[in-house]
This record gives structure tokens, sequence and C-alpha cells, in this order.
């Protein structure tokens, strides 16, 4: 599986795989964040559950990688 991550499309931080399970289940799921405490992408990401664990991850990673870049907002 391919986990290389780009960085985050909107500040450019670095981005985090997170691997973890329901708490009323078993059912695993994986996302990615930024890592960047004050980006929008540090709390609002996609979460892929249901399958196994490394399949979930590389559909998490597969999203992330595909966004598209976009300038950073410099205030």
């Amino acid at each position: 599986m391919d986990k290389a991550l780009k960085s985050c499309p909107f500040c450019g931080g670095k981005a985090e795989l997170k691997e973890a399970h329901y708490l009323e289940s078993e059912l695993p799921y994986s996302y990615v964040h930024c890592t960047n405490e004050t980006c929008t992408l540090n709390h609002n990401t996609a979460h892929f559950s249901g399958d196994a664990d490394a399949k979930n991850s590389q559909k998490a990673v597969d999203a992330w990688n595909k966004r598209l870049e976009i300038p950073a907002l410099h205030h």
C-alpha cells in the first residue's frame, strides 16, 4: 500500500493518517487530516470504514491525495 501523503491543499501543512475503531463496535475506520491545528482540514476530513484496516487506510490516502491544490491564503 502507498501511504505517501501530499501536504495539505489549504495550508501546505503536514498530513497524517489515523486508524481507529468506532467506540460502539469493532468497525475500523481511517482518515487523513492536516496536523496544523488552525487549518480547516485539521478536524474536517472524510472517514472510510467497513473494510479491513489496510483497505480503509488506502481509501483515505487516495481520497486525500486526489484533492486539488488550493493556494494558501495569507492574511
